[in-house]
């Protein structure tokens, strides 16, 4: 049921570009600020909890309702559109295609805008620069967007891939008071830990195997875990992407783009093998 359900959402995230219009997380922010304004005098580990805890325990509730009715077709349908709503919050894809079409057509407004999303700050208008950035953050944002969450619902089913999204946009959020956020920060960090790693042997092994293993062991040493998260993940892309072949100024994004694809569906691979094997075994 795992499989099918990321499958579909997968092809719903890619077919529907203006789905993320429906899976915006406003109502969650307000839902976080009055929340910790209650709760000022906590500390952020109990306001985070507080926050997540409502949330998190209506979805676990539904989905235990759900299983076992009418032979689970209920609860799949459930996990796909918690699974869809979990991704992004844009597609991916969608946003890479719009910023490689800006630059193609010589359009630097629009680029500077996607540039910015996909970095997720203010984007370079070098064009050197800014293709360099993008580069590096779609090997990051891979993870955060899709492949953690397809982590955490196959983990824990659709409260594992809510978790996800909802930790990583208060950790993203920043009119929050200040107890609350490092913790955010820190919880995301540890839900990202393994998705990071197995995403990154996913680069490994679609890519340059020495280049991302070399860079993997030479990163630079970080005692925050959500910036060794992100080395992790940078590093070992932009080795796997050693022998890339470049032709233009956006031929590394493309094969970035292709990295991270060939990476998520040799895992998906993994998944449907697992599924088979409990199938038949």
């Amino acid at each position: 049921m795992a499989l099918i359900s990321i499958i579909i959402g997968l092809l719903i995230d890619r077919a529907f570009r203006h789905i993320h219009d429906l899976r915006e997380l406003s109502w969650f922010e307000f839902f976080t600020r009055k929340t910790t304004t209650w709760l000022g005098a906590y500390n952020g580990v109990l306001q985070l909890l507080t926050v997540l805890c409502l949330p998190v325990l209506v979805i676990a509730g539904i989905q235990f309702l759900l299983s076992d009715l009418l032979f689970d077709l209920l609860y799949m349908m459930f996990g796909i559109i918690v699974f869809t709503y979990s991704l992004g919050p844009a597609c991916l894809s969608s946003d890479i295609e719009y910023y490689l079409d800006a630059r193609r057509l010589g359009d630097e407004d629009e680029a500077l805008h996607y540039a910015g999303a996909l970095t997720e700050r203010a984007a370079s208008t070098s064009p050197d620069q800014q293709t360099s950035d993008v580069t590096r953050a779609i090997l990051y944002v891979a993870n955060e967007r899709i492949f953690a969450v397809i982590f955490w619902f196959v983990i824990i089913g659709p409260v594992g891939a809510i978790l996800y999204r909802l930790a990583t946009s208060i950790s993203k959020q920043d009119d929050i008071n200040e107890r609350i956020k490092p913790a955010a920060i820190l919880f995301q960090g540890v839900l990202t830990w393994v998705p990071a790693r197995m995403l990154a042997l996913g680069y490994a092994l679609t890519g340059h195997f020495d280049g991302a293993m070399q860079a993997y062991k030479n990163r630079p040493y970080e005692s925050d875990i959500a910036l060794e998260n992100y080395d992790v993940l940078v590093n070992t892309g932009m080795g796997a992407l050693r022998d890339h072949e470049i032709t233009d100024e956006i031929s590394g994004i493309i094969s970035a783009r292709n990295l991270i694809l060939r990476s998520i569906l040799i895992w998906i691979a993994v998944l449907a093998l697992l599924t088979l094997g409990g199938w038949f075994g």
